[in-house]
């Protein structure tokens, strides 16, 4: 009975200091984004030019400029931080191909450096504190044999990132690239996926017994590994007498059978053989007695799968309607902390370490630069406008005016030879020195320009540009291509063949013009204007002219309402308005046409149906905000009492959005759009930074 309370007492302490452990990380954490939340809960931030146009108007409120800047890259492990990473891990195959090696090491509880540490009666999960330390130093042996000891060969560059199992144990998964790359020939003699002889090799036999054999599980045991009846890890393998590469994946390594001079191992009384065993490097697995798997990257589809693996970020799970844009709410909503990973925090050792140092280069319209402001400070925004901040590009082009060896170099190399001193490049003054250029030395620092998504058009071919153009001094040098300055930077690209002609534009018009109606291709041609037109004028110069602007308007209107961006941006010309103003989509409905429809549906709706119009009505007349939720069986009437609803806002006037889920959905309803198109979501809600709708101040 004594033995039983020690040993309660015992699991209760054990309990105890685990809790302590995570709830003193948790409480620094909560403090670091405390101070993020409370000390940038105002900062704001804008386009220069946004900003410059703002403080020229009297009649601007400078607190709703911008958007608000709360959980940003600098923060370890936050979401931008991870996506840096990522993007770091693609500059490295942009300048060094594809990693050679992946590398995941394993804690083992079992070494005998942590046995040492423990007090009489301590068990390893225990004392999370000793299995982090004695980790952290593990880590670093393996990477001096990697790097230093050049176990592999010289090592060009790395990268690695620590995580934690649900269970607790810290792991590592570590990318290399090799100045001399494996042939697919000697794949095996780095990996090996069998099991060693016994008799030649006891040592390695009962280390890879131990650590490198997977589950059994299937029909053979229950494992957590298996899904819909089958091995989430694909085990067991297929065996084969010789190694095989050319899969868009992991190659297939030799696994011989018993028959052809494989061993077998005995685990939970089943015999396995060669099918059950993970890659491992002999030298590695001998040298640690740890679970250390090791895989030869041969694809791009193994490359892509493992940068997003690496460098995923901490488990969350959380979901919640608010009208809250908190990125330190939602990156605390949700989050694990285990144990181990606690004391791997409060002991400050790093959870992500690459070579050769990214540097990061900005890349923005001209004076369309970010400038993060107070708004509740004028005096702030004031000197901000006056005196904005020198960015990357800028000083890139000052350089490029004064320094003669700066004009051969694109702006993505220019990290390697200068560093980045506040508001200035500076010539770097260790590394290698360049043959020809007197006092220019070279380092491995390596330069990676921001990506821009394409639908920032201008931004975007800016970028393409800054990858083409050596030694630009403006922003109007870049647009200038062989003396000739073209107006736009999409322009620029085409002279220089970097995009497509318009081939398959002119063959989808054409084949429309057989098939399609004008009124269905608005978008593409403009014969139903072209006969309003004729009607009203006999000029036939004019009447091109005039078939050409509508057309363009009516394709403006489109797009306005899509993405709220005139046609200018996106390369076309810009149609003549006049005195016609542009029509916004959801106030442009027939109000004598709804009218005349409320007035003869009012009567059809049944008692439930009233009651519901009658309180969403209310609730607008009100302005209450409130959320209603309409459910019942098919064929009861709901879009009939949801499209009467939207006729009698609109009828007098008054904007209401109707979204469905889905393009089906929306068809049902006058004016429906999705909830994609409508709010800027984006598509794919699982994995994206922050799943926030992409619609600014």
């Amino acid at each position: 009975m004594v033995r039983e309370e020690d040993e309660n007492r015992l699991l209760y302490y054990r309990t105890l200091f685990s809790q302590y452990l995570v709830d003193m990380y948790a409480k620094i954490e909560t403090e670091r984004l405390n101070y993020i939340r409370y000390n940038q809960a105002y900062l704001r931030a804008d386009s220069y030019v946004h900003l410059k146009d703002a403080i020229g108007r009297q009649d601007t409120d400078i607190t709703q400029l911008g958007n608000r800047v709360v959980l940003p890259s600098s923060f370890t492990g936050s979401p931008r931080y991870m996506h840096e990473r990522t993007q770091d891990a693609t500059t490295y195959v942009r300048h060094y191909g594809r990693p050679d090696l992946f590398i995941t090491f394993t804690c083992n509880p079992q070494w005998k450096d942590i046995a040492d540490a423990l007090l009489p009666g301590q068990k390893p999960h225990d004392r999370h504190d000793i299995i982090a330390r004695v980790f952290h130093l593990k880590v670093k042996a393996i990477m001096s044999l990697l790097t230093k000891g050049n176990l592999f060969g010289k090592v060009r560059c790395f990268m690695y990132s620590v995580e934690w199992q649900k269970r607790g144990l810290p792991h590592i998964h570590i990318l290399l690239w090799l100045e001399q790359r494996i042939s697919a020939i000697n794949i095996d003699n780095v990996i090996c996926a069998e099991i060693p002889d016994p008799q030649k090799d006891p040592i390695l036999y009962k280390i890879i017994k131990t650590n490198m054999i997977h589950g059994p599980c299937g029909n053979l045991r229950k494992s957590p590994y298996m899904k819909g009846g089958c091995c989430s890890k694909k085990y067991p393998r297929i065996l084969l007498k010789e190694t095989q590469t050319g899969d868009d994946g992991y190659p297939k390594y030799r696994r011989r059978a018993p028959a052809d001079g494989g061993f077998t191992v005995e685990i939970h009384g089943v015999t396995l053989d060669n099918r059950w065993v993970v890659p491992y490097n002999p030298v590695l697995s001998r040298t640690f007695a740890a679970h250390i798997n090791i895989e030869y990257c041969n694809s791009v589809k193994s490359i892509k799968y493992i940068y997003k693996y690496v460098n995923k970020g901490s488990n969350q799970a959380s979901f919640g309607l608010e009208n809250d844009n908190d990125e330190v709410k939602l990156y605390e909503s949700g989050r694990y902390i285990s144990s181990s990973e606690a004391v791997w925090r409060i002991l400050a050792f790093p959870i992500h370490e690459r070579f050769p140092a990214v540097f990061h280069l900005a890349v923005h319209l001209e004076n369309g630069q970010r400038v993060y402001f107070n708004p509740n400070d004028f005096n702030n925004v004031t000197e901000k406008v006056n005196n904005p901040q020198k960015t990357t590009l800028l000083a890139f082009f000052d350089l490029c005016k004064t320094d003669n060896f700066a004009k051969t170099l694109l702006y993505v190399e220019v990290p390697s030879y200068y560093v980045w001193k506040s508001t200035k490049f500076e010539r770097r003054k260790r590394g290698n020195n360049v043959d020809g250029w007197p006092g220019v030395k070279k380092d491995q620092a390596l330069g990676r320009v921001y990506i821009v998504h394409p639908n920032n058009a201008e931004c975007y071919y800016l970028r393409l540009l800054l990858h083409q153009v050596r030694g630009p001094t403006s922003f109007s040098d870049l647009k200038t291509i062989d003396g000739v300055v073209y107006p736009t930077y999409q322009s620029s690209c085409k002279s220089l063949g970097l995009l497509e002609d318009d081939k398959q534009w002119n063959a989808t018009m054409e084949e429309a013009a057989l098939t399609d109606s004008p009124f269905k291709l608005r978008d593409l041609l403009s014969e139903d204007i072209k006969r309003q037109v004729q009607s009203e004028c006999q000029d036939s110069v004019q009447i091109m002219n005039e078939v050409y602007n509508k057309c363009l308007s009516s394709i403006e209107d489109t797009v306005l309402s899509l993405g709220a961006q005139c046609l200018e941006y996106y390369g076309l010309p810009q149609p003549e308005r006049r005195e016609e103003v542009i029509q916004n989509r959801e106030i442009s409905y027939d109000t004598l046409l709804l009218a005349q429809v409320v007035s003869n549906n009012e009567s059809l709706l049944n008692t439930e149906q009233y009651q519901i119009y009658n309180q969403v009505l209310d609730s607008i007349e009100n302005g209450t905000g409130q959320v209603f939720f309409l459910d019942a069986p098919g064929g009861t009437g709901k879009t009939f009492l949801l499209k009467l609803l939207l006729a009698r806002v609109r009828k007098n006037g008054g904007i209401a959005l109707a979204v469905a889920s889905s393009g089906i959905a929306a068809t049902l309803l006058d004016g429906g759009k999705t909830a994609h198109s409508a709010f800027k979501l984006p598509l794919n809600l699982m994995r994206v930074e922050t799943p926030l709708c992409n619609i600014s101040k």
